[in-house]
């Protein structure tokens, strides 16, 4: 235990606020007449607010450059509304605290003398939440523009815990407190602005009533942290702003931890500290954290907002297979790790919904969502042509559609052209290789390796399925296609001619055939078989009955056809359909 400032006992509102808070100015806030173009950011403390305060100033303030002037309101740092007194040269609250640490923090601003006369487009930084921000603002028919900011809660308490030096009652309690777990838990949580659990929860609704009108952004910390020039580009656009990629990159240099670490901003310096993900670990047992999970689900099970700070939260990942190597032919898939499956939606690994719904239901699996196509060698204006050692192949043994590929490159002679990486199987974290990855720029990096990691690499605020098999494109950092049908057809056509093989996968004359047999197949047995299962496991057996007569009535026409013939489109040599 160390020095670390304990919550104030005081309130506003029925929430704990802490040594600098103004309540004049607080009061002022809730009731400011906004205008169209204001911009507010509400925040969780510790959860981000200077890194996405910095990067908003920049965008709304900065040059080309990426320069904005220091000496102006926001410019050093966030001046937050609740901070400041009424109007400059007010004695300020005579509740508040230390009124010298609170000008060396803030400023001697005033509310209205300074904030609200900021020019165009005003921005106001704050951890005021739900019904405590601008009613003007988070009435659907109200004005402004509000950014969400959220932080995985773990590494929030985390930080707080070692803000300005250590917690006085260290994380489990001690003759100061009951400790930094215990507060953070707790459902009326002593620390300044109360429950991060209320705050995410209130801030769910404020979104979810704001959505339709366009006018709130919701950002994640480990955004920024994964993708920070298309996270600018992203606020850019919701505000409104021109942003070209020489100002984009002169942000993201300006908005950089080491440049804002090292700026002589009080504040900065002061609330800056590693600015990592995952420091959580580091402290406690899993005992303790075990603790945090309950309060967690409990608090906020079902809440959108929530949903993205799980993965970051997790202190493994659930239901990692055994490597390949391991694996024998008379496994039972039914004895293997179980574990939630995942999806990307704007580029963020949540939990798959889509056969978690209601008994009854049927399965309607979704189109693949890149679709690009390699063209043969010397096609001009083609974005993606064949060409040796571009181009990379995630695939699965344990997955028919990206086993068909797999036999395709093999087929063909293409272990030269196009590499490849086979998953040790499925996870919490999607399809897994345990050993990492042969593909650059992943290749070296020690294991596990997650499949999601390609697709957010190509596609950083993508929504799309984790699934296999996946073309990736090394030259351009981009998923060419997801569609296994559609790359199977792509080796044959354009990859073909530089492998070594003689085989005909894709015969032009039967090509409109083919893709009607092909369709059929799919429709009856291969999509037919997934159709099934997922209807048994959505406990519907009137569904799975039929679909399951459908299956029986593909495999009775293929057993017709290939009885009078070796292969289905009547040729000496077997065909893509046929692969499949």
């Amino acid at each position: 235990p160390g020095g670390g400032p304990l919550p104030t006992g005081r309130r506003w509102r029925g929430v704990p606020v802490p040594f600098f808070f103004q309540a004049p100015a607080a009061e002022a806030f809730g009731a400011l007449a906004m205008r169209d173009d204001d911009v507010v950011m509400s925040s969780l403390p510790k959860g981000g607010t200077t890194w996405c305060h910095k990067i908003l100033h920049l965008v709304l303030r900065a040059d080309e450059a990426g320069n904005a002037d220091a000496a102006a309101i926001g410019g050093r740092n966030q001046v937050y509304p609740e901070a400041v007194v009424l109007r400059r040269g007010d004695e300020g609250d005579p509740e508040s605290s230390m009124p010298e640490k609170r000008k060396q923090f803030f400023g001697e601003w005033g509310f209205e003398d300074d904030l609200c006369a900021q020019a165009a487009p005003r921005l106001f930084s704050t951890h005021l939440f739900g019904g405590l921000l601008p009613a003007q603002l988070v009435d659907p028919a109200g004005k402004g523009r509000l950014v969400v900011v959220l932080r995985n809660l773990k590494d929030t308490l985390s930080s707080l815990h070692f803000f300005r030096g250590v917690a006085k009652d260290g994380w489990l309690g001690n003759e100061h407190g009951p400790g930094s777990l215990a507060r953070f838990l707790h459902p009326d949580c002593p620390n300044a602005f109360g429950s991060p659990f209320a705050f995410v929860k209130q801030m769910d609704e404020v979104v979810t009533a704001l959505e339709p009108t366009g006018r709130v952004c919701v950002v994640y910390y480990e955004d920024l942290q994964r993708c920070l020039p298309a996270q600018v580009e992203r606020i850019a656009a919701f505000l409104g702003v021109p942003l070209t990629s020489a100002r984009r990159d002169a942000i993201v240099r300006r908005a950089s931890f080491d440049e804002m670490k090292a700026s002589d901003s009080v504040l900065a310096t002061t609330l800056l500290r590693k600015g990592g993900i995952g420091d959580w670990r580091n402290h406690m047992e899993a005992s303790d954290w075990l603790r945090f999970d309950a309060a967690f689900d409990e608090a906020l099970d079902g809440v959108r907002l929530a949903e993205p700070l799980r993965q970051y939260q997790l202190a493994s990942v659930d239901g990692l297979p055994r490597r390949r190597s391991e694996h024998a032919f008379d496994d039972d898939p039914r004895g293997w790790p179980s574990f939630v499956r995942r999806t990307l939606v704007d580029g963020r690994v949540v939990r798959d919904t889509a056969l978690s719904v209601a008994s009854g239901s049927t399965f309607v699996r979704p189109p693949s969502e890149f679709n690009g196509i390699v063209m043969a060698a010397g096609t001009e204006g083609a974005e993606f042509v064949a060409e040796a050692g571009r181009y990379h192949l995630f695939v699965s043994g344990v997955c028919p559609w990206a086993s068909s590929v797999r036999v395709a490159r093999h087929m063909l002679r293409l272990e030269e052209v196009i590499g490849l990486d086979v998953a040790d199987g499925q996870s919490g974290g999607g399809w897994v290789l345990l050993d990492g990855t042969s593909c650059p720029p992943w290749a070296g990096r020690p294991g596990p390796f997650f499949l999601h990691e390609v697709y957010q690499a190509s596609a950083p605020l993508g929504t799309t399925r984790i699934t296999m098999p996946v073309l990736w494109d090394k030259a351009t950092s981009t998923v060419v296609s997801n569609d296994s049908w559609s790359i199977l057809k792509m080796l044959a056509r354009a990859f073909a001619p530089l492998g070594h093989g003689q085989l005909e996968l894709c015969p032009a004359p039967l090509e409109a055939p083919m893709e009607e047999l092909h369709q059929r197949l799919y429709d009856g047995l291969l999509n037919g078989v997934y159709k099934v299962g997922i209807a048994r496991l959505k406990r519907n057996p009137d569904g799975a009955a039929t679909q399951a007569q459908a299956v029986v009535a593909a495999l009775g026409d293929l057993e017709e056809q290939l009885s009078e013939r070796r292969f289905l489109m009547g040729t000496p040599q077997p065909t893509a359909v046929d692969i499949r």
